[in-house]
C-alpha cells in the first residue's frame, strides 16, 4: 500500500502590497506559481485581477494587487504553501479552499 494521496483542486487567492509596481506583483505571482510547482503541485490557472480597493484596512494600506490561481497538489504539501504566504512580506492576506467550479456548484444548489 503507498502513502500517496490523490491530488485535490485548490483555489488560493491573495493580496500582494501596493507599494509595489504591477511589474513587480506580476513577478510574486510567477514566483508563487513556482512554488506551488516546487511542492508537486500542478497550476491549472492564474488570474491576475489588478489593484483594488480593499474592504477593511490591513497594515494601514487600502488597497492591493488581487490573484487568484487554481492548482492541484496532494493535501499534505498544502500546510508548506500556506506557511509561505504568510512568511511573505509582499503578499498581505492570502487564502486556501478546496476548488469547486462553478457548473457544479449550479447543479447542486437549486433548490424544489
Amino acid at each position: 500500500m503507498t502513502d500517496q494521496k490523490a491530488a485535490v483542486t485548490y483555489e488560493v487567492t491573495y493580496i500582494v502590497k501596493p507599494t509595489l509596481d504591477e511589474e513587480a506583483a506580476d513577478r510574486i505571482a510567477t514566483s508563487v506559481d513556482e512554488y506551488i510547482k516546487a511542492q508537486g503541485g500542478k497550476v491549472e490557472s492564474t488570474d491576475k485581477k489588478g489593484r483594488r480597493r480593499l474592504t477593511y484596512e490591513v497594515n494601514k494600506m487600502k488597497d492591493g494587487y488581487y490573484v487568484s490561481t487554481i492548482f492541484s497538489i496532494i493535501p499534505k504539501n498544502v500546510a508548506t504553501i500556506k506557511r509561505m504566504m504568510n512568511i511573505s512580506e509582499d503578499i498581505l492576506r492570502s487564502l486556501i479552499i478546496i476548488y469547486v467550479p462553478e457548473d457544479v456548484v449550479a447543479t447542486t444548489s437549486s433548490f424544489r
